[in-house]
């Protein structure tokens, strides 16, 4: 849960001046360190800076000035997360910005961090701040702090993956779903191409699913409401929920009915015929369903070409539109292979769509391969600020920046011999998994 705490901001700057300002002549070392990390302030985030100064200030804790002053500056941080990780990420793009590539990044970022609660922020981060995951700092960011593994993949590949949120009937021999642009049967224990009429037989009821049809058609299914289109600029939604209906995103009175909306003067008289089409879908509301053993796949750099990929029990499919080749539909024997051909064509991995069928070999490569992007973006910042570290004066100066240089060796060490562990785990699971 996000944190709803008073959002006001900690003056770091002012509060290491103050704590330099209190220390006597006898704490001469505290007060260089302090004085070098506010010389250095504008290049780094309230994060690093209290980490820096954590490491630097450690030996001195015994001194409860110290003690007092670190644990207060740590306690901010943590009160505040989310913020401070904005503010820290912000800092970081910054940084990397040497051509202004990232400018419109850093404005909508900064637009983020100023908003008044984490709510506010969290929301404009997963609508607004996703539009910029080509910056590298800012995608591994997002995937930090998104759980849904939909969400996660389409960060990590150019071709993008939605839920199929569509309609759904039910019949004496499955379920019918209207999928891309045609009807499929799920039945016990397959997925087939269907025409309507060979399973239902009521023509009344025929009729009502062609208007359904066209309502898949014309209308925009967005999370838990349908909305229709009317003219330029006017549009009616029915909530999936409660069918509560919509005016230009507006909730409508409980009293209002579809009957007095339409013969209103908001409704143009040349669209008064989607009277029949909202009407018939609030009757039918219960049918529009999150089809959870399908999932779309598109991509901008493809744009000819969509495929809906289904994990149906023990069976995979996959059905492909394609305008210049036409339409096909097919089960793969092979999970591996499915996703191989997947990401050859639309370049996004469907792994974890499909991790009720892989290998432990396989899921193992997966997450090795996450492993090794973190690091290396780990690996990234930590040589990022070595760089900056290094172009400063007072690093042959002061012993303290010395040690925090010494320590970002030593950590840079580190994640690369954790590199190095997981590329040779991945060769070897690579291995396995030809040999399996």
């Amino acid at each position: 849960m996000i944190s709803k705490k008073n959002n006001k901001k900690m003056d770091l700057k002012l509060e290491i001046y103050k704590f330099r300002q209190q220390l006597t002549p006898d704490q001469f070392d505290e007060a260089k360190i302090a004085q070098a990390y506010l010389e250095q302030y504008e290049n780094y985030s309230e994060k690093e800076i209290v980490k820096f100064i954590r490491e630097s200030l450690g030996t001195y804790t015994f001194d409860t000035t110290v003690k007092s002053f670190l644990e207060s500056i740590q306690d901010e941080i943590a009160s505040k997360p989310f913020i401070y990780d904005l503010k820290d990420l912000y800092k970081r793009v910054e940084r990397n910005d040497t051509g202004l590539l990232n400018r419109p990044a850093l404005v909508k970022l900064l637009e983020i961090i100023n908003l008044p609660d984490d709510d506010s922020r969290m929301e404009k981060v997963l609508s607004e701040l996703v539009i910029f995951d080509y910056v590298p700092e800012i995608r591994h960011f997002l995937m930090e702090i998104n759980s849904n593994p939909i969400e996660r993949q389409n960060l990590k590949n150019s071709g993008k993956a939605n839920k199929v949120y569509t309609l759904v009937e039910r019949v004496e021999q499955g379920h019918l779903a209207y999928i891309g642009d045609r009807w499929f049967i799920l039945s016990e224990d397959k997925i087939e191409q269907a025409l309507p009429d060979d399973y239902i037989k009521d023509e009344a009821k025929i009729r009502e699913i062609r208007i359904l049809e066209e309502v898949l058609k014309s209308c925009d299914m967005v999370d838990d409401r349908i909305n229709f289109r009317i003219d330029e600029n006017l549009t009616i939604g029915l909530s999936t929920k409660d069918k509560q209906i919509y005016l230009n995103g507006e909730k409508q009175e409980a009293e209002t009915t579809l009957e007095a909306l339409f013969n209103s003067p908001f409704i143009p008289d040349l669209k008064k015929n989607f009277y029949l089409l909202i009407e018939t879908t609030k009757q039918n509301i219960s049918k529009f369903v999150d089809l959870d053993v399908a999932l779309r796949i598109q991509n901008i750099l493809n744009p000819y070409l969509e495929s809906f990929v289904f994990n149906y029990k023990d069976k995979m499919y996959i059905y492909s539109k394609d305008v210049r080749r036409g339409s096909q539909f097919f089960q793969y024997e092979n999970v591996v292979e499915m996703i191989r051909d997947v990401q050859k064509e639309l370049d996004y991995d469907l792994s974890s769509f499909f991790e009720n069928k892989l290998s432990k070999e396989v899921k193992n490569l997966r997450a090795l391969e996450d492993k090794e992007q973190t690091i290396e973006l780990k690996l990234k910042t930590v040589n990022e600020s070595i760089t900056k570290l290094l172009e400063t004066d007072l690093l042959t100066e002061d012993a303290d920046l010395k040690v925090a240089y010494n320590n970002l060796l030593v950590y840079k060490k580190k994640l690369g011999e954790n590199l190095g562990t997981i590329k040779a785990d991945k060769i070897k699971t690579r291995k396995q998994i030809i040999n399996g």
